[in-house]
């Protein structure tokens, strides 16, 4: 290589090219360091689903219930009615938290419109009843709450698709 090939500027990287070629610089492409499309990618980026937190969250009011049979409920055959109804609505809404949590990807009506069944039935019920002690009531009233805002995070969950590995190995 001769002295007439380098270029005796100090600007950039410098690269001996015999005159007859020529050379291509491709586009590098994305360029991560903009803050701007860093951005845009933050608010187009697919949410992660929400429905494994409200199965989660369903689960934890089932335990709630189960744990009140013994402590909140009086022993009567009022008290008891009441208890049945509540382990009633607990059953439901587990079965569909349970389903979200050990099912395949995908929506979960069905199992939201169970979890939703059990939160209103709690919600109503209470104040269909008029002779529900205030501990029971305040209790029935929350988890109701709580199970309709886990319905809500399982109904409004954007759906996971399952993952394609491009070959069928079964077909």
């Amino acid at each position: 290589m001769t002295s007439e090939h380098i270029s005796n500027t100090a600007e950039g990287k410098q690269v001996a090219v015999p005159q007859d070629a020529t050379l291509e610089v491709e586009h590098p492409g994305f360029h991560y360091d903009d803050r701007a499309r860093m951005a845009s990618y933050r608010r187009t980026a697919p949410r992660p689903p929400a429905a494994p937190a409200g199965a989660v969250i369903a689960l934890l009011v089932g335990v709630m219930v189960v744990y009140s049979e013994w402590s909140l409920f009086a022993q009567g055959y009022q008290s008891q009615t009441e208890a049945d109804w509540a382990l009633g609505f607990i059953i439901l809404s587990t079965a569909g938290a349970l389903r979200i949590l050990m099912g395949n990807p995908g929506r979960h009506t069905v199992s939201g419109a169970l979890i939703l069944i059990a939160g209103v039935g709690f919600l109503v019920r209470p104040l269909l009843l008029a002779d529900d002690a205030w501990p029971v009531f305040t209790f029935e009233m929350v988890c109701g709450v709580l199970l309709v805002l886990a319905s809500l995070m399982t109904l409004l969950s954007p759906v996971l698709e399952p993952e394609h590995s491009g070959s069928d190995t079964w077909g």
